[in-house]
């Protein structure tokens, strides 16, 4: 090689060094925004067009509907210290960065420059959320200079309640909020202090165990939680951690409110003198335990819904997780029919197709055993089922409803063992009378859950 080749090469390699060490791609920055906000995959629906974002790992599906629904509950799963949005790459080069399964929202088409503010505050004041953004289209034109990830900031003002609330009679109402933040040990240690009573929406039941003496129930589920619990005869409500499609309108107008942050928890009270808990048992708390004590032994077919969660939770071990569609079978898992740990079962506050086995995917993915609950007519069932078989996963799901053949109902608990000894994919059924709600309704009110403008 001549001299002359030798120094065009050099200044080749340059030139190319430069332009790594300057500049970057958009499908670069988009890449490193999506990890600085905690994504490690994406599930990618045929067509998405993005195939030049980088360092996620990339899980093909076959639709878009496939892709939300995954997307979806690996955000709504995630917690400290890995919490973190899910993302579903979308035909259209369209990306959803999400955690609140059945939300839906419309793309949007914004500047270059403003992708790392957008993918930053995707859950802005949020618990769980939802965004899509319409990617331009070519992402391997050169990102604006100086463009880097963001990472929003928690505010550090502290805030702290006056000893003269002492007084009040007061309600403490928890969300999912302090499980995703990992602050839920600050609730008991707040509640023993101050003496509040607490409720918690149907993200965070377990938080406050039932046997609790501050224990007042679920609220948001039906129209009368409020009023049963005691939630509308307080004067000071506490709410925290709080995702706004679990509690509804269900917050009482006449008392004094204040919202505030998971990891205020443990400040939030400092000088409230020490009170002494008393047992609280809200008619709410009575309620539930009468309907589900009327059914623990019930053999009927098809099944009463108390006897059919109580089976679920006989059948299986202690390390395994719940994932149940919102709705008809949700709502007995949400009401807390029987005690169990903070995060084991999840319930989402909207209705969404495929939840559940979807959420069961995204658990075998790491390594967490777990059982989806459904009821018949998911549109993407089998799609979601041959994609945990094509990935060769171990899950097990159960299909709920008045008329699923599910065999003898005395055998439901060792059917579920059965299933859960498998190590495919395992669809099991059992015939469950999920009309069996109206004895709440009647005790409760109307179910205010899942409502399609929650």
């Amino acid at each position: 090689m001549t001299r002359h080749g030798i120094a065009v090469v050099w200044l080749t390699y340059c030139s190319t060094l430069n332009l790594v060490t300057t500049s970057e791609s958009v499908a670069s920055l988009v890449s490193r925004c999506l990890r600085a906000a905690g994504a490690t995959r994406a599930f990618a629906a045929q067509g998405h067009g993005l195939d030049a974002l980088e360092g996620l790992a990339i899980i093909p599906v076959a639709s878009g509907a496939a892709a939300v629904a995954l997307a979806d509950a690996d955000g709504r799963l995630s917690v400290a210290p890995d919490a973190r949005p899910g993302i579903a790459l979308l035909p259209g080069r369209r990306l959803r960065l999400s955690s609140q399964p059945g939300e839906e929202t419309a793309p949007l088409s914004i500047a270059i420059e403003d992708l790392p503010a957008a993918i930053a505050s995707w859950s802005l004041g949020r618990v769980f959320g939802a965004i899509e953004i319409e990617l331009p289209g070519d992402l391997r034109v050169e990102a604006p200079q100086g463009a880097q990830p963001l990472v929003l900031q928690r505010s550090d003002q502290l805030l702290r309640l006056s000893n003269g609330l002492a007084d009040f009679r007061t309600m403490i109402v928890v969300g999912p909020g302090v499980i995703r933040d990992g602050v839920a040990a600050d609730v008991a240690d707040f509640v023993t202090r101050t003496g509040a009573c607490v409720m918690t929406t149907m993200g965070a039941v377990g938080v406050v165990p039932f046997d609790h003496p501050s224990w007042c129930g679920v609220v948001g589920i039906q129209s009368d939680d409020p009023a049963l619990g005691g939630l509308d005869e307080c004067e000071l409500v506490i709410a925290v951690g709080v995702d706004d499609d679990e509690l509804g309108e269900s917050l009482p107008v006449n008392a004094q409110l204040l919202e505030v942050e998971p990891w205020h928890l443990p400040f939030l009270a400092t000088d409230w003198p020490a009170e002494e808990l008393e047992p609280v048992r809200s008619s709410l708390v009575e309620a539930c335990a009468a309907v589900f004590g009327d059914h623990r032994d019930a053999n009927t077919a098809p099944l009463h819904p108390v006897r059919a969660v109580l089976d679920v939770f006989d059948a299986i071990d202690a390390d395994v997780q719940v994932y149940v569609d919102g709705g008809a079978a949700g709502f007995w898992f949400a009401r807390g029919v029987v005690p169990v740990p903070m995060g084991r079962v999840v319930v989402p506050a909207r209705v969404a197709d495929g939840f559940a086995i979807a959420a069961a995917i995204v658990a075998a993915l790491d390594g967490t055993r777990s059982v989806a609950i459904t009821t018949p007519g998911g549109l993407i069932e089998n799609e979601l089922l041959d994609l945990a078989a094509s990935l060769e996963l171990g899950i097990v799901v159960e299909q709920w409803g008045d008329d699923v053949a599910g065999g003898d109902p005395s055998q439901h608990r060792a059917n579920l063992v059965a299933a859960m000894g498998d190590s495919g994919v395992s669809v099991t059924g059992i015939a469950v009378d999920l009309s069996a709600a109206a004895e709440f309704v009647d005790l409760a009110g109307s179910v205010v859950a899942w409502r399609p403008d929650n």
